[in-house]
């Protein structure tokens, strides 16, 4: 069993914060989610994974990259046997602001047959943690790489080749990122790409496996998270309205039934 846990080096882009092998798991709760991108990953033994409704069983190799402030618990399939991991936590300005390259996800699953070249990017960082004095600069950057790999992945099941995602939906993600503050309508994102709405839509949903109107949510949801943390002046209306959300009721109600929480206990549980 190897570990480092509080790792400091918030000065680079992207860093680990935890991250250890061969950890023998238990059952974990977390019904706030966790502040940063996780990602777990198992080595022996199989685990069961829960995500909302979602379960998802990890055998040898599989893993899931989660996104910060998503409410989740797993635990061991087989208590008698044990299960063993890999588990990464990120910061640093890069990780916090992720969300984009996983297409604003709430998690990323990594199959057991693509998971082996993400065991051995993790134990290169262990490797080069394990030397006196730590290269922090070379850990930053292979840290950088198992993200960006981590976040590829998430491109891997998406056909970024396809003309239609190339013409419509890049385009129309783009525009929602660029808005998405602004009071934005699936109307108009459907006309900045020339097409009807329930075109759009279903270019969305056929391409990306969300609609135009949840990617929109999840952006928002996104940024007001970032904004409950980092800036916790600002009071909770005034976080609805620079997320894009013009009822701060509706913005505390969507806020909960996506997280769990209210914007007020995340910013507590977070911080």
């Amino acid at each position: 069993m190897r570990a480092y846990f509080n790792l400091d080096a918030q000065e680079f882009p992207v860093t680990v914060e935890h991250i250890g092998a061969e950890w023998q798991q238990d059952q974990i709760i977390r019904y706030q989610g966790f502040p940063h991108f996780h990602w777990l990953q198992t080595q022996h033994g199989s685990g069961n994974f829960w995500i909302g409704n979602k379960h998802l069983v990890l055998p040898p190799n599989a893993g899931v990259l989660v996104s910060p402030g998503i409410p989740h618990r797993y635990e061991p399939v087989n208590q008698n046997e044990g299960w063993k991991v890999i588990f990464v936590t990120f910061q640093g300005k890069f990780a916090e602001d992720f969300n984009q390259q996983i297409m604003n996800r709430e998690y990323v699953y990594i199959a057991p047959e693509r998971g082996a070249k993400f065991t051995q990017q993790v134990e290169k960082i262990i490797e080069n943690l394990d030397q006196q004095p730590v290269d922090n600069e070379w850990v930053s950057a292979l840290s950088y790489y198992l993200l960006l790999s981590l976040g590829h992945e998430e491109m891997y099941h998406v056909d970024v080749n396809h003309p239609d995602f190339k013409r419509y939906v890049k385009p129309a993600m783009n525009y929602i990122s660029e808005n998405f503050t602004d009071h934005l309508t699936i109307t108009a994102v459907a006309k900045h790409v020339n097409v009807t709405p329930q075109y759009l839509d279903r270019l969305f949903q056929k391409i990306i496996n969300l609609s135009p109107k949840e990617y929109l949510l999840q952006i928002r949801i996104n940024h007001a998270k970032k904004l409950l943390v980092s800036q916790k002046h600002l009071r909770v209306v005034a976080v609805a309205n620079e997320s894009g959300f013009r009822d701060a009721a509706y913005f505390s109600r969507v806020f909960k039934r996506k997280t769990g929480v209210t914007p007020l206990n995340f910013r507590k549980w977070q911080t």
